[in-house]
């Protein structure tokens, strides 16, 4: 049932501040960290990252405490959205995170098999968080609902984000499910003061939940900096006979579209971008607008289920593959159920309501072949819409929508995060952590030359993500890196083409510096891989970003194996082992984008490694700390 008419701030977009939406108290250098996307490997290599930022000290504070911008895609939002929002009675930020270990090697196989109560990483130690498990328990969820509120199931899509927002959110207490649907029932904001805001100019909403900033609900924690969490929304773009993708930002006061996407249209055919609406009523139908002031209809608020759901929507693609191979094979289904029917119900007891657990286990039970007499069909949802999908409206040409917009990963457009921070004319510098599964390596082309040749030096393979930033289509194996302006991009290589924010020209240094860092005496991968490269950011309508004139420090942190680090457990066999193991036998640290349930051991080696890269690179030339000098 839609809510009556609710009155929501517009904020119109450019140019657009940190500090106009969010001022952090003490945030020396404006130094902006991006955490990009890549699943469960991102997740907790971010986990590491954000650990050594906050054991590093500048100005008598941690380098965390002093971020004034943390930009988070896909995997990176499973660990920034409850970072950003944790409630009091949560875990502290020292077990969210784990505690940096400055004498890794000494570090016992019981130590890597064991994380803390309230880790970042134990959700994704589950079997049920695969691939597999996350479909499988999406399916139970779906007929939940469909049996206890037959005239309002659970739309299919919203399953992805509700079952991440089971696995991961409801861990720390940030999901109120809706019994009637199953949709989440709360909503976001940042301060008190934002709340307030909202609730005076709509007095229906006054008794609703609302997620504030986590220092801002419990002030033992450090400092949080103004988050924005990164999706993207699928359009029509004029002569690309292809949908193309358009960046959307929640940023805890406002979300949507902040630049100005040139020709590019929605589902209403609407011009798209100009800024957004505050963030609870970012699902809404529009009515009308008075100023700065918009009149809305919504079925519910906007809550951080949609935005951590969304900004990792890639993988809903991948869960839809294996529903429709069960709705073809639905035995396969029962098989899967019996054979991991003591996890799903450990798993229905653990992250369910208490109230569905009776609807839940019965259909577990019926659908068992141990019970055939009462095996009933499996009722499947609509797979073709099992991507996210809400009502949304433009700031730019703001008029009733009455047909719901596709939304996809953020990582699907942008998988850094850096495009959507340099919005932000107040961020001076950016810590850029590139969590790839692809490993720094020697390839056979480099950055093509424009005569049919490449530039000498430049053949290193780097993640996809990287070169559009420069105006390069991500390596190819046939010719290496090519110039958009060049033409011939695949489809798939064109979603990138809007991405460029520095000069083409930089490429070439990015490659290799980032090579030259990670080598030491002339071997490949010994040390970490962290270039520091002052950049002259350039405009870009579609993600908002205005021209610099001055150089910025971007630092780029690449996720990449170091020797360095190995040699820390020289003198611990079973560890050196275990590391040896993984590197042969799952590529450590570049474990599979899709590999989303990961062990604990394979989770503490990728936060001890991102974390030690970071800690021995500011050792070694305070990279990081000079960042946030007064």
């Amino acid at each position: 049932m839609t809510t009556p008419s609710l009155n929501a701030s517009v904020f119109a977009t450019p140019p657009l501040t940190i500090d106009q939406l969010y001022r952090p108290a003490n945030t020396p250098g404006n130094v902006g960290l991006c955490l990009s996307g890549g699943g469960t490997r991102a997740c907790c290599a971010g986990m590491g990252q954000l650990r050594a930022l906050a054991m590093l000290q500048a100005n008598g504070n941690s380098l965390l405490g002093q971020i004034k911008a943390m930009s988070t895609v896909s995997g990176g939002s499973w660990l920034g959205v409850p970072y950003q929002y944790m409630p009091a009675a949560g875990p502290k930020d020292a077990a969210y995170l784990g505690a940096y270990d400055a004498d890794q090697g000494t570090l016992t196989v019981q130590d890597l098999q064991t994380l803390p109560e309230g880790n970042a990483g134990i959700p994704m130690t589950s079997f049920l968080f695969s691939l597999e498990g996350i479909a499988g328990t999406a399916l139970l969820l779906y007929e939940t609902f469909l049996k206890l509120t037959p005239s309002q199931p659970l739309p299919a899509n919203m399953l992805w984000q509700m079952v991440m927002s089971l696995n991961i959110l409801d861990s720390y207490g940030l999901l109120q499910m809706n019994l009637d649907g199953g949709q989440p029932k709360d909503t976001f904001s940042a301060t008190a003061a934002s709340l307030k805001a909202i609730t005076d100019a709509n007095g229906s909403l006054a008794m609703e939940t609302a997620y504030l900033f986590a220092d801002q609900v419990d002030t033992s924690r450090t400092q949080r900096p103004l988050h924005l969490c990164n999706m993207s929304m699928l359009v029509k773009a004029k002569d690309i006979p292809f949908d193309m993708l358009v960046p959307v930002q929640a940023n805890g006061l406002m979300t949507g579209i902040v630049g100005a996407p040139a020709n590019a249209t929605d589902a209403n055919s609407q011009k798209v971008g100009g800024g957004g609406v505050q963030s609870f009523a970012y699902n809404s139908s529009f009515v009308s607008q008075s100023g700065d002031t918009a009149e809305v209809t919504q079925t519910r608020q906007w809550s951080l289920t949609d935005i951590m759901g969304t900004s990792s929507a890639a993988f809903a693609e991948k869960v839809k593959n294996q529903l429709k191979q069960w709705e073809q094979f639905p035995h396969e289904f029962k098989l899967w159920l019996k054979e991991k029917e003591a996890e799903i119900i450990d798993w229905i007891k653990h992250h369910l309501p208490f109230e569905l657990h009776d609807t839940t286990l019965t259909l577990v039970a019926r659908h068992s072949l141990d019970a055939p007499a009462f095996a009933t069909a499996i009722s499947f949802p609509d797979i073709q819409t099992l991507v996210p999908a809400y009502p949304s409206w433009s700031v730019a040409a703001p008029a009733p929508n009455a047909n719901a917009n596709n939304f996809a990963d953020g990582g699907s457009l942008e998988n850094t995060g850096l495009a959507s921070l340099l919005a932000f004319t107040d961020i001076d510098s950016a810590i850029v952590c590139v969590n790839s599964d692809t490993p720094l390596a020697i390839g056979k082309h480099g950055i093509s030359d424009g005569k049919g040749g490449w530039i000498a030096g430049t053949n290193i393979i780097v993640d996809e993500a990287i070169p559009p930033l420069f105006g390069y289509q991500p390596y190819h194996p046939s010719h290496g890196y090519r110039p958009y302006s060049a033409g011939n991009a695949s489809q798939e290589d064109q979603i990138y083409a809007y991405n460029q924010v520095f000069a083409s020209s930089e490429f070439t240094a990015l490659l290799t510096g980032l090579w030259e860092a990670a080598k030491k005496d002339g071997a490949p991968s010994t040390q970490p891989a962290i270039l520091s490269q002052p950049l002259i950011v350039q405009a870009n309508a579609w993600f908002g970003v205005p021209a610099g004139s001055t150089p910025m420090t971007i630092v780029w942190v690449y996720l990449n194996y170091a020797s360095d680090w190995t040699a820390l457990f020289a003198n611990n066999q079973p560890v050196k082992q275990i590391v040896a193991d993984e590197v042969a036998k799952h590529k450590f640290p570049h474990y599979n984008t899709l590999a989303t349930h990961l062990t604990a051991t394979q989770i503490n080696l990728l936060a001890h490694l991102s974390s030690w890269s970071m800690v021995s690179a500011d050792q070694d030339s305070q990279v990081f700390s000079n960042l946030f000098k007064a």
